[in-house]
Order: structure tokens, then sequence, then C-alpha cells
């Protein structure tokens, strides 16, 4: 039996002397791991798809612990991902996202569509709308779609004075000082989230929220995610250094 696969390159560890073990977001088969057999060698077959963010068809034969994966065909090369250093730290926080918070071969061609147009969107300079869009995106498509429109606490429906709970929805005015974790939004915040979650994918591009807007979601996000992780992603030390330094002249 051997696994004709589409799939977007999350994770590369070193494995033996030549070998790579990759882990693979598949359409049809959820997430997998496998061993690219001599793919560190130069003049290896393999040694090109399975770099980070490559998306390629992929030839699996499935094994008991390990898969092997024995060819592939490139659809995308990610080259432009990995070449431009504030591309590659938010294309490897979008690619950890997806590897921390889904199990393994458990498909989902939603969750697979997701990452594609969000590593599109990143690899076009859009950076930090694709990677609001994909956390709100994705927790929907895991079942963690956060409400805004009625709060989450007494039901009633919200229009102003908002809060957002680390729980995931807006809270109104009265049930906030319930709620631990709870933190404000500003109804510019409130409407771009909206927007990324329910606007077609593809007409994204045409958002150009203020960098205010932008900051207030990432840290409304971040504290939303962290209560759905179960460990600190490595991806974010690195995507918080590079955002932290000042640009320099144009």
């Amino acid at each position: 039996m051997i696994w004709k696969v589409e799939g977007i390159v999350l994770r590369v560890r070193n494995f033996g002397e030549a070998d790579r073990i990759v882990t693979i977001y598949t359409k049809e088969r959820g997430k997998l791991q496998a061993v690219a057999r001599g793919a560190r060698r130069v003049r290896n077959r393999l040694l090109s798809s399975t770099q980070l963010f490559t998306h390629g068809q992929y030839l699996i034969f499935p094994g008991k612990e390990l898969h092997n994966l024995s060819q592939a065909e490139i659809v995308h090369s990610g080259q432009s991902l990995r070449d431009d250093l504030e591309k590659l730290a938010y294309a490897s926080y979008i690619t950890e996202l997806v590897d921390a918070l889904t199990p393994e071969e458990d498909p989902a061609a939603e969750v697979f569509a997701l990452l594609v147009g969000s590593l599109a969107l990143a690899s076009q300079g859009r950076l930090k709308l694709a990677a609001r869009a994909f956390e709100l995106r994705l927790m929907r498509e895991l079942g963690y779609e956060p409400e805004l429109y009625a709060c989450l606490s007494c039901r009633e429906p919200v229009r102003e004075r908002l809060f957002f709970s680390e729980q995931g929805g807006v809270l109104c005015s009265k049930c906030a000082g319930q709620i631990p974790g709870s933190v404000p939004l500003s109804n510019g915040a409130w409407e771009l989230m909206k927007k990324l979650l329910e606007w077609e994918f593809s007409k994204l591009t045409v958002l150009h929220p203020a960098g205010n807007l932008e900051e207030e979601l990432r840290r409304v996000m971040r504290r939303y995610l962290d209560f759905r992780l179960e460990y600190p992603l490595k991806s974010l030390d690195f995507l918080d250094t590079l955002t932290a330094v000042p640009p320099g002249p144009d």
C-alpha cells in the first residue's frame, strides 16, 4: 500500500547521518511524519522537496511508527518564504501553530486550504494580515470559533464598550469584571476580526488596517491562543525578537 498525498512541510529534523524526518500537513490524511532517506545529501532527489514550507505531491509508504517518504513532486517551493527573514519568521509561526494544534492523521481539508492560502498571502508580504486571519480561521476550523456577536457570559447582543475573553469571545462591560483574563476590545479591532473571519480569503488583500488595530488584535489573539496551547511556541521568540527591532532608514 502506498499513499499519494498533497501536503506542505511544517517541520524538518535531522535523522541519522543523511536522513530527514519531515512533518507534513496533507490534504488527504492530515498531519504525517515520514522519514526521507538521504534527503540531506546534495544530489538526493528529496533534498528540495523536504524543505520547510514546500508544497508538494508526496508518495508515502505507511509504517507502524514513522512512515517513509519515497517520491515527491514540488507544487510550490516556498523559497521566497525561506529567503526573507521576516517572511521566514511569520511562516514559521503559521506552520508551528498548525503542528501544535492538530493531531496526527486527522484529515481536515479546510485546514489544508487555509494553510495554503495563508502562506501565499505571507509570500506577498501581507505578513501581519496573514497571521491574524490564519489564527482566527484556524480556531474556527478546530471548533474554537470566537463568539463575536453576543456576550460570552450573559448572551446579550454587544455593540460597544466591548471586552474579549481569553476563552474565545466578546463580553459586555457588565460581565467583563466577572471573567478572568478579559481585556478591552476597541470597535475597530472588533470589526477587523469579523472581516478576517467572514470575508472570502481572496478578498482580504483589500484590507489595510491601521497599525494600532493590528497590534491590538495581535495582543488579543496571543492571549486567546495561549489559553488553548499546551506549550509556548518556539517561533514566537524569533518573531517577537524580529518585530521588536525598529526598521532602518529607507
